[in-house]
């Protein structure tokens, strides 16, 4: 008010400055006339004060009157607002409250209550944050309210006070939620092995079992109130709202059980794959979803569920071993296709995972050969020679005078590859998990040759991805391809045996994941020169491993009674194949069905798993980030070893947890 009345005073003194140099003029040429006009003047500079002054008085007292008038209409609106409203001290405790908070809470005395009793979601609310601006919703006794707040100095009590208010949100939340629930669904559907499944049941027994498999499907999703079209012999497509494929992501997908469990004189089981799509804008988006995850689940060896949620995927099943397949069309089929993008290509840069083993290289030599073959230039894309490929490394460079001049590192085939290249991965369909992920970039013309089930970064522009799991190694993979190549093709002696070493690691001498057509693979490269007895002495272990895989197995302990856990806190070159191979030796302990070893390796936690089959390692490891088969698996933890244990500990508990509420449920 003070600067308001210096400003009145200085706007009366320039109104004044005309009328008293028009007074002076006048005086000096008149004295009583200016005498006369001075004194005008000095009345009517009091009279321009007066009014000034009770200018001032009628708007204070407007002001007054606004105030107070406002200040009756804030309490009436504060009090008669028709939803829930309370003050909170500085310590969150309730100072004051309106009816509408009270009926939230009606059996409490609110006045003095802690805040976070009567809500406890509001305990991680920084009330001082004037920047917190979102609602808080939170749901109490079966509604959906909004709680914004809002805090106020007190000069009085010298302290901050918070105003809270909430909104019912129920009605809009409840819209939300009946839209999610209406939103469709789409299943695609795939017997697995269904020529297997016909052809080895007698033709007496043939309808009943493929009927019943259709019953199954046909009954389990009308249960659900899903519509089943069949529109091939081992297709089907089941389309649902999503309220009602809750039932079944609850439910865990038992109809892949009850499928399997179908025995009415067929020799095989019947499996399924299944395919979900549930969160693409339009219909042909999710039935496209659900087409893409039926190939993951394909890849990923069958007997399985995938469901696709924008860009991540979501897995059920998948605890049997991959059904082999008979028929070796489509690695015929396979083969060619590798024979034409070979020819398209300027040149090939082949190349297996990081810290690569015996199966990776194995493979990565037999498709050198396949391309030199094809008189294409050929390169094997290699950063170092860890132990566990050392022996058969040299053995191949020493005795082919091609092979080492076309082993490139990253950087070097970084420099030489062009677009028109194409890049061929072996034994992983990971893009981060290769030896030189950035090759990955510099050409569109991507071939995959792997056996490991697919995982959700697999690389998704690829070419062409032949991801087989049945198979037991890529060399095996890669021998079927060569055979296949050209009726004049034959590998050179340490190429095969580059090849079967692969086979022969990856099986376990034969033991593990093999097939009849392992044997027939391995059957090729013995016609094509490869000597067993000289991959059992490559195989042959220094004392110094011997006496470390000692040390991992008297580190063990056996957890839940049937799982062996070790470690190997040698941070050397080779741990990783030492802590696998440890694992291995586990399995020979009486009652132990899975065993996991971790070691230090290239600055991180590298885990190997490996069972005898009745636990899937891999659904273990795939928890934490890793993947495989079900009788192997591994991965890799950037953290401690402590923690790195802790995380393996809570996936194992969580896949033994699932395992019985999912025999329980069979029981019923």
């Amino acid at each position: 008010m003070q600067n308001n009345s210096n400003k009145d005073n200085a706007h009366i003194i320039y109104s004044l400055i005309l009328p008293v140099i028009t007074s002076v003029i006048v005086f000096y040429y008149n004295q009583i006339l200016g005498a006369i006009s001075i004194l005008g003047c000095g009345v009517l500079f009091f009279y321009l004060q007066r009014v000034r002054d009770d200018n001032q008085k009628a708007i204070q007292k407007y002001v007054d009157g606004v105030h107070s008038s406002f200040d009756s209409i804030t309490k009436n609106l504060v009090f008669e607002m028709p939803f829930p409203i309370a003050v909170l001290t500085d310590g969150d405790n309730i100072k004051w409250h309106n009816g509408y908070f009270r009926n939230l809470f009606p059996s409490e005395d609110l006045v003095g209550v802690d805040i976070t009793k009567l809500i406890p979601n509001f305990a991680d609310i920084d009330f001082s944050n004037k920047e917190m601006i979102q609602p808080i919703t939170i749901e109490v006794d079966k509604k959906s309210m909004q709680f914004y707040f809002s805090t106020v100095y007190n000069d009085e009590l010298n302290t901050n006070e918070i105003f809270l208010y909430a909104i019912d949100n129920t009605y809009d939340e409840s819209i939300k939620q009946l839209f999610k629930d209406k939103r469709l669904v789409f299943f695609t559907i795939f017997l697995d092995n269904y020529e297997d499944l016909r052809n080895s049941t007698e033709s007496v027994n043939r309808p009943q079992v493929l009927g019943a498999v259709d019953r199954v499907i046909n009954e389990y999703f009308k249960e659900h109130n899903g519509i089943v079209r069949k529109y091939e012999n081992d297709r089907f497509m089941v389309v649902m709202e999503y309220q009602d494929y809750r039932d079944i992501h609850d439910d865990k997908f038992s109809i892949l059980d009850q499928v399997r469990d179908i025995e009415l004189g067929n020799e095989i089981n019947p499996t399924l794959s299944i395919g979900a799509g549930i969160s693409g804008a339009d219909p042909r988006e999710i039935y496209g979803d659900s087409r893409v995850a039926i190939d993951i689940a394909l890849s990923r060896g069958g007997d399985q569920a995938v469901v696709k949620i924008d860009d991540n995927y979501e897995y059920f099943g998948g605890k049997s071993k991959a059904t082999e397949k008979t028929s070796k069309v489509k690695s015929r089929v396979i083969s060619g296709a590798l024979r034409r993008m070979v020819n398209s290509s300027s040149d090939v840069y082949i190349m297996g995972h990081n810290n690569p083993d015996m199966d990776s290289f194995g493979s990565s030599l037999g498709v050198y050969e396949g391309v030199r073959f094809l008189e294409k230039n050929a390169y094997i894309v290699l950063n170092e020679v860890p132990r566990q490929i050392e022996n058969i490394y040299n053995s191949t460079t020493g005795s082919l005078e091609d092979l080492k001049e076309n082993i490139l590192s990253e950087d070097q085939a970084l420099a030489r590859i062009k677009p028109s290249s194409l890049v061929v991965v072996v034994d992983n369909h990971r893009k981060n998990s290769t030896e030189a992920p950035s090759l990955i970039e510099k050409t569109d013309q991507i071939f995959i040759i792997d056996h490991h089930r697919r995982g959700n970064d697999y690389i998704k522009k690829a070419t062409i991805a032949y991801i087989e799991p049945y198979a037991s190694s890529a060399s095996e993979l890669v021998t079927e391809m060569l055979n296949y190549l050209d009726e004049d093709f034959k590998a050179r002696t340490s190429i095969a045996e580059g090849l079967l070493a692969g086979i022969t690691v990856d099986t376990k001498n034969f033991v593990y994941q093999t097939g009849v057509r392992t044997f027939e693979a391995a059957s090729i490269l013995k016609r094509w020169g490869a000597d067993s007895v000289y991959i059992k002495r490559m195989f042959k272990d220094d004392f110094e491993i011997v006496r470390y895989k000692s040390e991992v197995i008297a580190d063990s302990s056996i957890v839940n009674d049937m799982i062996a856990i070790a470690h190997f806190n040698r941070d050397i070159d080779g741990s990783s194949l030492i802590a696998s191979q440890a694992a291995d030796d586990l399995l020979t302990i009486k009652g132990v069905k899975a065993s996991f070893v971790l070691t230090k390796a290239n600055n991180k936690i590298h885990i190997s798993g490996r069972s005898l089959g009745d636990i899937s390692v891999q659904l273990i490891l795939e928890r934490i980030g890793g993947g495989g088969h079900l009788t192997a698996a591994a991965t890799q933890l950037d953290m401690s070893m402590e923690n790195a244990e802790d995380m393996l500990r809570k996936a194992i508990n969580e896949y033994l947890r699932e395992e019985e509420e999912n025999e329980s449920n069979t029981k019923r």
